[in-house]
């Protein structure tokens, strides 16, 4: 019998349509026996008008000017390659002598199809674990480009610049909000039947908290909540969860880890 087997979760996490095995983890709690209701409340769509694409082709056509390369996501990743392949005046691949870098082990699975080497963090798969990389501490003068979505967390820009990088943003991509399984959601919460809820950022959270009804609340936040990292893990805190699992990173080996590890000791 599956370790899972019987647990009923909603997943909030958007489709990536963009990327191959982006549903990996969603996979991997089916077979695991989990009912999984998966209600995306939010959306990821590639940036695509004329005015998006004036601000980005300058930073792919002058993309030698930049020694060091940042790709915050895998969807980052997948769309500044596809930029790039299509922009990029060298055949021959990216700049040899430039520095990439991902923010997690699947970032850097999309830079494979550029033979693209890049550096992650150590300890933790997040903003935080790169900036701890020795190679990112002594920037001055640097000319650094970050691949990214737009908005989100600005700890990446603050912080490189306060070690004299030079520091470029080029968004690719957008995250909104949807109220497309709202109804799904409340209904869930309404009958009882789910057994855990799944986040897997602090966006994500305070947009699932959003597309709840006041009178739903409270059952929302008596679910255990699984969640990547101490700082989604913190938030979650602050906003009145109670039982909050938190797995090591984002990356389905290790939340699947955390849930089953979770699951086990509660049966």
């Amino acid at each position: 019998m599956s370790n899972l087997t019987g647990l009923r979760a909603l997943l909030v996490r958007p489709e990536q349509p963009l990327i191959q095995g982006s549903s990996t983890f969603a996979n991997v709690l089916i077979s695991d026996g989990v009912r999984l209701h998966h209600c995306p409340v939010m959306n990821i769509s590639p940036l695509v008008g004329t005015l998006d694409t004036d601000k980005i082709k300058p930073h792919i056509l002058g993309f030698s000017r930049y020694g060091r390369v940042i790709f915050v996501s895998r969807t980052a990743a997948s769309l500044a390659l596809d930029w790039l392949d299509r922009y990029w005046p060298v055949p021959d691949g990216l700049p040899i002598g430039t520095r990439y870098y991902a923010v997690g082990k699947s970032t850097a699975a999309e830079l494979e199809a550029w033979n693209v080497k890049a550096e992650l963090p150590v300890e933790f798969s997040n903003s935080e674990g790169l900036l701890a990389l020795p190679s990112l501490q002594n920037l001055m003068g640097e000319h650094v480009l970050i691949f990214s979505g737009v908005g989100g967390r600005q700890l990446l820009t603050e912080q490189l610049s306060c070690r004299g990088a030079v520091v470029s943003q080029c968004e690719l991509y957008r995250r909104e909000s949807t109220a497309e399984f709202s109804q799904e959601i409340n209904q869930l919460l309404l009958s009882g039947e789910l057994d855990l809820v799944i986040v897997h950022s602090g966006e994500l959270l305070s947009t699932l908290i959003s597309v709840v009804q006041k009178e739903r609340q409270h059952a929302l936040r008596q679910l255990p909540l699984l969640v990547p990292g101490e700082r989604v893990c913190g938030l979650a805190r602050d906003t009145g969860f109670k039982n909050v699992i938190c797995a090591d990173t984002a990356l389905p080996e290790d939340m699947v880890s955390a849930l089953r590890g979770w699951y086990s000791n509660k049966g």
